[in-house]
């Protein structure tokens, strides 16, 4: 026989509904992220290998200063995705500035707060706790974290001098 609740209702009514709820938001992300990289510029090399080009973005850094991503082109660039409150993002911060102190005459990192999740007093006290001297830009809307798939923070993304994506390192990085 079996057993109904105290609205006539089975049990197992719930859980399906609940088992399609989720399936049904896991689709949604899944195709989010996949128009998200999309929208990243896609060629191939000469010998058929696919490059994927970083898509511009241009954002107000602490210093109320606009950043643009291909101002960084002939360098190397490493844009990293982080939030104040984000415990691995504290932990990378300091390996971060190291490389940026040694390499800064070949390499830029613009450090992309998802301020969106943050407040600007909060990104300041993290910047100046640790020191950071390079460009740490405000992505107050998400729209730059979105392009980029930035769901899981800290993502690092490595471009090369070309402005191609050559790699995404997402969770914390050793400074090695």
């Amino acid at each position: 026989m079996a057993n109904f609740n105290n609205d006539g209702e089975h049990p197992m009514k719930k859980y399906i509904g609940l088992a399609i709820i989720t399936l049904l938001i896991g689709i949604l992300i899944w195709e989010n992220s996949m128009s998200t990289n999309e929208n990243l510029s896609k060629a191939t090399n000469e010998d058929g290998s696919r490059v994927v080009k970083a898509t511009d973005f241009t954002l107000q850094a602490l210093d109320h200063q606009q950043h643009s991503l291909s101002n960084s082109q002939g360098k190397w660039t490493i844009v990293n995705f982080w939030a104040s409150w984000c415990e691995p993002c504290k932990m990378e911060a300091p390996h971060l500035q190291r490389i940026y102190e040694e390499y800064n005459d070949q390499l830029e990192i613009l450090a992309v707060n998802m301020t969106k999740k943050d407040t600007p007093k909060d990104v300041q006290e993290f910047v100046n706790r640790y020191g950071l001297t390079f460009p740490v830009l405000l992505d107050e809307q998400g729209d730059v974290s979105m392009t980029y798939g930035a769901f899981t923070i800290p993502t690092t993304i490595f471009i090369d001098e070309k402005g191609n994506i050559k790699h995404e390192f997402v969770g914390p990085m050793e400074e090695s």
